[in-house]
């Protein structure tokens, strides 16, 4: 009796998101590949304290305009720890404010895993200095446990 049900159910889901209106997601205008890299000093928990770099990522992206000046983003890439010589990977998902074209703001949930996994909900800017280069400020909040971070460093796009 539950199977026919659950079939039942799915196939309405299937029928219903079908005739759905989805052409705002066909939109090329609005969406946007990309690939960044980002180095940054770790101050916080899973910092090493010390005066260089703790991190570097290099993300391959996408972003999706809902606005002008409002769009929801999806990245991940590699993840390591110079000092450890340890590799790990990142994944992030979150949404971006645009101020300015140089300076946006956003939030994150950013999954980290190079020494030890984290689960991170994250504030962050980012101030564009030339199109390729910018200065950014990252600080994360774990779900599951007291872990806080604050990065700060700068990114590159390409």
């Amino acid at each position: 009796m539950v199977k026919p049900l659950i079939i039942a159910f799915a196939s309405c889901l299937s029928l219903c998101a079908q005739a759905a209106d989805w052409d705002f997601l066909n939109s090329e205008e609005n969406s946007q590949l990309y690939v960044k890299s980002y180095s940054g000093a770790l101050l916080g928990s899973q910092s090493h304290h010390s005066d260089h770099f703790d991190l570097w990522l290099i993300n391959t992206g996408y972003q999706y305009s809902v606005r002008d000046d409002v769009s929801l983003y999806m990245e991940a890439g590699p993840a390591m720890d110079p000092h450890s010589e340890q590799a790990g990977f990142n994944i992030s998902s979150g949404v971006r404010y645009q101020f300015s074209p140089s300076l946006n703001i956003g939030s994150q949930l950013k999954q980290l895993e190079v020494d030890k996994a984290s689960t991170l909900l994250e504030l962050n800017t980012s101030l564009l200095l030339t199109p390729q280069f910018a200065i950014k400020a990252n600080y994360g909040v774990s779900a599951f446990s007291t872990e806080q971070s604050l990065s700060i460093g700068v990114g590159f796009n390409f």
